[in-house]
């Protein structure tokens, strides 16, 4: 008799969907040189795409949960020495992005995205001490704008429990379904939300274990499909699931609240940033990187005062690297603020990801395409000779006004002669009546560990200052900009099974735990 060889499979189930980009979206590719932003993964013919083993990264760290790195027999594992392992019986293939949603006639994706239409998001690090922009801390990325399409294909590959292999299968599509599952880089930073599309999802279970089984698979049998509710109803014996806390906070602006874009207009000096909402839309966005920044600032400040020391400087004099070198040390002085927000520098012993994530926070208003491609001035050769310089046209600001948008023009006094300073004339476009979205956090108890309770105190105190309006958001804070109204922040998760709000967390009964793990802390030496 013939020896078996290769991997016995007795059945297989097969998922084929859409997955819908809700923000936007980073997987890294070959950098062309360190001035330009981290470009995105492009495949061999320049269409930008989702590496195979960047999905099934992530969908095997969403099926660890919080326990040890388990399920080697479903994903695979390598021996620590020799050559011992076994390959994943989970397949993924690349997801490339697209537009929209349809196939061609060999069942792939037939509108790629262009990578002229990404998106370049810009940040910065802002100095503790100066309050001005760190030297060498600026940077960007390339992202995939929300409302993209990534083509999701996975097999599992069972031999002997098929049955568990579909619960796990289920499980799984589920929790991408309900956006649990981020993809790329900076998630922390509100990128990477994803979620499939369920009226779209193709799922067939395929028997090779007997002859009805083969033909029905030869015969693309009908009876093969399932749908997501009637796959696996067994119990998927996933390890225990991660814990988190989910924080919202209500919100309106004060003064104009916006974040800067990296591009300037041709008429207008300074622009809010925008994404896009659709083929013709976009909106107003304040970056999960500028917001949880504006955070991070402040949980500094809260713990430098309660423990009564300065932010690390670098000496007058010093070169860009060594404020450089200083900026890094602020980051990392603290340890609480090191476990909310990640670790800058490689060599800090407990280096790790932040367990604090804060969502992008867009506007409620819609903008028409051809309204910004006007206000930017990309479409100035259309406009009136007499209205291409100094101002937008009349009918712009009107139409931008009816959006909650403004043109604000300011100018730089002389200090000699009291008049207008030659060349110091700048504009900005001011959001000065315009709606957002709540602002979303999220944190990973269990990724706190250890540092869980005084972490928490450190939160909760910043949150407080929050509501209490002591914490401005986005660009020019310091004129005049950023000042919001809190209107209610909700948590929900971890001590607090129910909803509730911070007022009510501040003065119950799982306050005095934290608050003694605070002072606590603050009685040990800084690390």
């Amino acid at each position: 008799m013939t020896p078996w060889t290769g991997r016995r499979v007795t059945s297989r189930v097969r998922a084929r969907g859409w997955l819908r980009t809700e923000s936007p979206l980073h997987v890294g590719g070959l950098g062309t040189g360190p001035a330009e932003p981290l470009p995105l993964a492009v495949d061999g013919l320049n269409r930008p795409y989702v590496p195979g083993t960047t999905l099934a990264g992530v969908l095997r760290d969403w099926s660890r949960g919080a326990g040890p790195d388990a399920l080697d027999e479903l994903w695979g594992f390598a021996a620590a020495r020799g050559d011992g392992g076994r390959a994943s019986r989970v397949i993924v293939a690349d997801a490339l992005v697209t537009s929209d949603r349809r196939l061609d006639e060999r069942g792939l994706p037939a509108s790629p995205l262009s990578v002229a239409q990404l998106e370049v998001r810009s940040s910065v690090g802002i100095d503790r001490t100066t309050g001005a922009a760190a030297p060498e801390i600026l940077y960007g990325r390339q992202v995939v704008p929300a409302g993209h399409y990534l083509r999701l294909e996975i097999d599992v590959e069972s031999a002997e429990s098929p049955a568990l292999d579909e619960a796990r299968m289920r499980a799984l599509l589920t929790a991408l379904a309900a956006g649990e599952i981020r993809l790329g880089a900076a998630t922390g930073r509100g990128l990477g939300v994803v979620r499939l599309l369920d009226d779209c999802l193709d799922l067939v279970v395929d028997r090779f274990d007997s002859p009805a089984g083969l033909l029905a698979v030869l015969r693309d049998d009908a009876t093969r499909a399932r749908s997501l509710t009637s796959l696996g109803t067994a119990d998927p014996e996933l390890p225990p699931r991660r814990e988190l806390l989910d924080i919202q906070i209500g919100w309106k602006p004060l003064a104009p609240v916006m974040v800067r874009a990296t591009a300037s207009g041709l008429t207008v000096d300074t622009l809010p940033l925008t994404t896009r909402v659709d083929d013709r839309h976009l909106t107003l966005v304040l970056a999960g990187s500028s917001l949880k920044g504006a955070l991070r600032g402040h949980a500094e400040f809260v713990e430098r005062t309660a423990r009564g020391i300065t932010a690390p400087q670098a000496a007058r004099g010093a070169s860009a690297s060594e404020h450089s070198i200083a900026f890094r040390a602020q980051l990392d002085q603290l340890r609480a603020v090191r476990a909310l927000f990640g670790a800058a520098r490689d060599d800090v012993k407990d280096r790790r990801a932040g367990a604090l994530r804060v969502e992008e926070c867009d506007s409620l208003v819609t903008i028409p395409e051809s309204l910004w491609l006007s206000a930017t001035g990309a479409d100035a050769a259309l406009a009136a000779p007499d209205e291409r310089e100094g101002s937008l046209p009349r009918a712009v600001r009107e139409r931008l006004d009816d959006h909650g948008l403004a043109q604000a023009d300011h100018v730089a006094l002389d200090r000699w002669t009291g008049g207008a300073a030659d060349g110091r004339l700048f504009s900005v476009l001011e959001p000065h009546s315009v709606r957002w979205e709540p602002i979303r956090l999220s944190i990973d108890l269990t990724r706190l560990g250890d540092e869980r309770d005084h972490a928490l105190a450190l939160l909760l105190l910043t949150l407080r200052d929050l509501a209490a309006g002591r914490v401005p958001v986005g660009a020019a804070v310091n004129r005049g900009f950023g000042d919001i109204e809190v209107s209610g922040i909700t948590l929900s998760g971890g001590p607090w099974h129910e909803q509730i709000e911070l007022a009510d967390v501040l003065n119950g009964p799982e306050i005095s735990t934290i608050a003694r793990a605070w002072t606590d802390y603050l009685a040990q030496e800084v690390s």
